[in-house]
């Protein structure tokens, strides 16, 4: 059940990949350049799973037809030249990009760039910033009790290419990351 996404060339935030973080989940932040093919790949993966989550809980939760806007929604991802629930534009570095988390119960699996294991130590060293690849399962959803209904990210794997520049983001200080990727 889910329909697994893989998005190549993108950038990670706060990766908390060895270690749990303060909620006990292992988690990532995934930034998508608008207009990108990893961009369009979500989308259509996003439709997939719409299609799936239609067919599991109905019409009437998932209705025929969303918008891109609607399923972005629905998975709980943030459109960077947008602003946050204050109204305030949200930060620079997410200008550009559509931006999500993924998290797991367990870790995923992380390895570099030749498929080599990285360890809890050698996973320190990955930063927000850095070119990743990422795999995770999109899992629908419908709570009745709440009348809320979207999807779930679960985080399955990240192979890290290096590389992208660091943002910088302690004291509200940010830096611009918007760069092309290669398509490698």
């Amino acid at each position: 059940m889910g329909t697994t996404v893989k998005l190549r060339n993108v950038r990670i935030t706060f990766p908390h990949l060895g270690v749990p973080d303060r909620f006990g989940k292992y988690s990532v932040g995934v930034l998508v350049k608008k207009g990108s093919p990893a961009h369009e790949l979500l989308l259509n993966r996003l439709r997939d799973a719409w299609t799936e989550a239609s067919d599991t809980y109905g019409r009437a939760v998932f209705e025929p037809n969303p918008t891109n806007a609607r399923l972005l929604r629905a998975a709980y991802i943030k459109d960077g030249d947008g602003e946050d629930t204050k109204g305030r534009p949200l930060p620079e570095y997410m200008r550009g990009y559509l931006q999500f988390g993924a998290q797991s119960n367990k870790p995923a699996a992380v390895v570099d760039a030749n498929f080599e294991p990285l360890s809890a130590i050698d996973s320190d060293l990955l930063y927000t910033g850095q070119v990743c690849h990422v795999s995770f399962d999109l899992v629908g959803f419908n709570n009745q009790e709440s009348h809320n209904s979207g999807f779930s990210r679960y985080l399955r794997s990240v192979v890290v290419l290096g590389g992208g520049d660091k943002i910088v983001t302690q004291s509200g200080q940010y830096t611009d990351a918007v760069e092309e990727w290669s398509e490698d």
